[in-house]
């Protein structure tokens, strides 16, 4: 059972226990956020996992273009920053 499972089973048995509605709105909205990581977990891991399944190699020669089209799905824009007038995005490869 992975972590964030074992936390969505002790938010729903606090839920049950709670005594005031407020302590209830609280963890519910917790438990919420918990599900929506663990839906986007889920679907991540499907993407990473049929990608893996390909075993599709990456070439460095290749060059930022040819391997930035093969990773797309498992790139992640973490950061825009603007350095001498210009904007540019930063990625990071979530594998």
């Amino acid at each position: 059972m992975y972590r964030t499972e074992e936390e969505v089973e002790l938010l729903q048995s606090q839920i049950d226990e709670a005594s005031s509605t407020s302590e209830r709105v609280k963890l519910s909205k917790q438990l919420k956020k918990i599900n929506e990581q663990l839906l986007e977990l889920n679907k991540y891991e499907e993407v990473v996992h049929h990608w893996g399944d390909k075993m599709e190699p990456m070439d460095l020669d290749d060059g930022v273009k040819a391997n930035y089209a093969k990773f797309q799905k498992l790139l992640a824009k973490i950061k825009k920053i603007s350095f001498r007038s210009k904007s540019i995005s930063i990625y990071i490869l979530l594998v």
